[in-house]
């Protein structure tokens, strides 16, 4: 635990959720292997392709759809239709497969569980704080066993900029009608979480959790404080 700058009084506590409440590598990497079991049984064809093909198929919807950049979801979504389009198969019938692929893949996807003791620091966090949850990810917090903890959630897609644009930390604030000085943003993420809670002008603290499996990158600028792990938050209730 280091505390770079004073960390003023907060009203409201911002999470991102994957890699800084749970470790999302194995979740993500057991999740992309499933997806690809499935979509060799609904389109045998993509037993010969490697990562390759769908990452050229994701580049050119990206630039067909720059907007795209910001909804994992919508960009899952349209390269695998390319991607299945160009083995061949009709517009509606790659639609369809895509779209049974990616309910495959994120029913993978929100397979895991929070540990008990993170539910714990929530649950004391909430009752002395309104929480918000911020992620630029598709985990559903229903799924996973938390949105009972927060009073909002915020998810980029469907008009929303991904961090570390300031959208959602801005819809927060609102959202709660304090300034965004008045946030505490908690968070892995050194550019998504801290340079764009900071640019937003709201406090931050930087999960570094080196058990998790996601590799960090250099802090660029400097958060408030920068945690070992997440339980570590229990001081503050």
């Amino acid at each position: 635990m280091r505390f770079y700058k004073r960390l003023s009084s907060f009203k409201a506590i911002s999470f991102d959720l994957d890699d800084t409440l749970y470790d999302n590598h194995p979740v993500i990497t057991k999740a992309e292997a499933e997806l690809q079991s499935h979509l060799q049984q609904i389109a045998p064809e993509c037993a010969n392709l490697g990562r390759e093909f769908w990452w050229q198929h994701r580049n050119v919807c990206l630039t067909n759809q720059p907007e795209l950049c910001h909804d994992v979801t919508a960009l899952r979504l349209a390269c695998m239709q390319a991607g299945i389009e160009a083995l061949g198969y009709s517009e509606l019938e790659a639609k369809q497969k895509a779209q049974s692929a990616f309910d495959y893949f994120l029913s993978h996807r929100n397979n895991l569980q929070v540990p008990d003791r993170v539910k714990a620091l929530l649950h004391g966090l909430s009752e002395k704080y309104p929480l918000v949850a911020i992620s630029n990810g598709n985990v559903s917090i229903e799924e996973i066993g938390i949105s009972d903890y927060f009073s909002h959630s915020f998810f980029a897609g469907d008009g929303n900029l991904q961090k570390p644009e300031a959208d959602m930390f801005e819809q927060a604030s609102q959202a709660l009608s304090i300034e965004r000085k008045d946030l505490l943003h908690i968070g892995d993420c050194t550019h998504a979480d801290i340079y764009g809670a900071l640019s937003a002008g709201c406090q931050t603290i930087w999960i570094n959790n080196d058990e998790f499996g996601i590799r960090k990158k250099p802090l660029k600028v400097l958060p408030n404080a920068e945690f070992d792990h997440v339980e570590q938050l229990a001081m503050f209730y």
